[in-house]
C-alpha cells in the first residue's frame, strides 16, 4: 500500500499541499527563474518598491556608525557581484547570527519535539500544532542554549516552563502559538527576535536562514541552498510563503530569517510531492510503499517548506480581542516593542550582554 501525507508524521498537510498545488505553475516558474539568477523578475512592482524603500531607510540608519550596535552593514565589492543579489556580507553577519540563535529554544512534550523563539518580554512563539492549548503548554519544556558545546568552558542548558496565566494565544488557522515562560529571572540574557510588521524584508531568490532543532537535536542552522521562493499577496494563501532549505520533524516553529537576521516567517510545514490521488511520491516520481518508506524515508520528494509570514502574524495578534486584561496588556507591550525603531538593536545588545554574564 502506498503512503499518504498522514504517514509522514508531520500533522495535517492537506491544506499546505493544496495551497502549493494551486500555485504549481508559479512555483515552478519561480524555481526556474531563481536557477537563472532572475527570481526578482517575478515579484510585483509593489513588493519590489517596498523592499527598495526599506533598504534605503536601513542604509540611512547605518551611515551613523556611532549610533548603531551590530546593524548589518551592506557588503562591498559590487563589481564582483554575480547574479541578482550581492553575496558579500559584513563580518557582522556571523556575529549577529550567533546572538540571534540564542533566542531559539528546543521544545519538548514527552517524545514530541518542536522549536520556538523569544520575541520579547519572556514570550515564546511556536506552532499551534506543537502546542495547541494551555493543557499542552503546561506539559512542555523550553530549553535554551541546547547547542553543541565543544569549545571553551562547558555551558549548561537552561530550562523553563509555561506561565499561561500571564499570557497565552493560539491561532489554529495560522498555526501559531504565543505563550509566556515562568521562573525567568532575567529573560534578557537570551535577547529576543522582534517580529517586524513591514514588508520588503525578502524578495524571490533572496537567501534565507533557518535556526532550528530538527529531530529534537541540538541547535542547527541552515544557511546554504536556502532561498525565498514564492509569496502570493492578496490571495487565499496571503498569510503564507515558501522557501527551500532543509528541515526535519522538530523544526516546526523555527524562525526563517533573511541575511539581516530579521524574521520573515515561522516555519511550520515541509510539503511533499503527491499524485492526483494523494499518494506521496519519491525523488523519481514514483509512489512510495509503506515498506520502502519504513526502510528510508529520505526518498520522499519534498517540494518546498511553508511558513507563516511575520507581517500577517502581527496583524492577527493586533486584531485579537482579548477578554483577559492581562493578555491585552502583554499583546500591546509586544506590539510597541516590535514597532520601536531601536528594537532590533536592543534585542541584540541584550543577547550580547547576556552572553557576557554566562562566560
Amino acid at each position: 500500500m502506498s503512503i499518504t501525507p498522514k504517514d509522514l508524521g508531520s500533522g495535517i498537510l492537506d491544506q499546505s499541499i493544496d495551497r502549493l498545488r494551486a500555485r504549481k505553475d508559479k512555483w515552478q516558474k519561480s524555481i526556474q527563474n531563481i536557477a537563472r539568477g532572475n527570481g526578482r523578475a517575478l515579484e510585483s512592482d509593489q513588493r519590489k518598491l517596498k523592499a527598495e524603500l526599506r533598504q534605503n531607510a536601513l542604509a540611512d540608519v547605518e551611515v551613523d556608525e556611532s549610533a548603531r550596535f551590530l546593524m548589518l552593514t551592506p557588503g562591498l565589492g559590487q563589481e564582483a557581484k554575480i547574479g541578482e543579489r550581492n553575496n558579500i556580507l559584513s563580518g557582522e553577519f556571523l556575529e549577529i547570527g550567533i546572538l540571534t540563535a540564542r533566542a531559539v529554544c528546543h521544545i519538548s512534550r514527552g517524545l514530541e519535539t518542536g522549536t520556538g523563539f523569544l520575541v520579547g518580554n519572556g514570550i515564546v512563539v511556536t506552532n499551534h500544532h506543537v502546542i495547541k492549548d494551555k493543557a499542552e503548554a503546561k506539559t512542555a519544556m523550553f530549553e535554551f542554549l541546547f547547542d553543541d558545546n565543544r569549545i571553551g568552558t562547558p555551558r549548561s542548558t537552561e530550562v523553563y516552563v509555561a506561565d499561561t496565566d500571564h499570557f497565552f494565544w493560539a491561532d489554529e488557522e495560522l498555526d501559531i502559538c504565543f505563550l509566556r515562560l515562568q521562573g525567568v529571572t532575567d529573560i534578557n540574557i537570551f535577547g529576543w527576535i522582534p517580529l517586524l510588521r513591514e514588508e520588503g524584508k525578502a524578495l524571490i531568490g533572496d537567501a534565507t536562514n533557518i535556526i532550528q532543532h530538527p529531530d529534537g537535536e541540538k541547535k542547527r542552522i541552515v544557511v546554504h541552498d536556502s532561498v525565498f521562493t514564492l509569496v502570493d499577496n492578496d490571495t487565499d494563501a496571503d498569510a503564507f510563503c515558501w522557501y527551500s532549505g532543509d528541515t526535519n520533524p522538530g523544526s516546526s516553529g523555527s524562525p526563517v530569517l533573511n541575511s539581516r537576521w530579521e524574521v520573515l516567517a515561522v516555519h511550520h510545514k515541509a510539503i511533499p510531492d503527491t499524485d492526483v490521488n494523494g499518494h506521496v511520491l519519491d525523488i523519481n516520481g514514483k509512489k512510495i510503499s509503506e515498506e520502502r518508506f519504513a526502510e528510508n524515508n529520505a526518498q520522499v520528494r519534498w517540494l518546498a517548506n511553508e511558513g507563516i509570514r511575520v507581517s500577517r502574524i502581527v496583524d492577527a495578534l493586533e486584531a485579537e480581542a482579548f477578554d483577559n486584561p492581562q493578555y491585552a496588556k502583554v499583546r500591546d507591550d509586544l506590539l510597541a516593542l516590535w514597532a520601536d525603531p531601536m528594537g532590533t538593536e536592543r534585542a541584540r545588545r541584550a543577547s550580547y550582554d547576556g552572553m557576557g554574564k554566562q562566560l
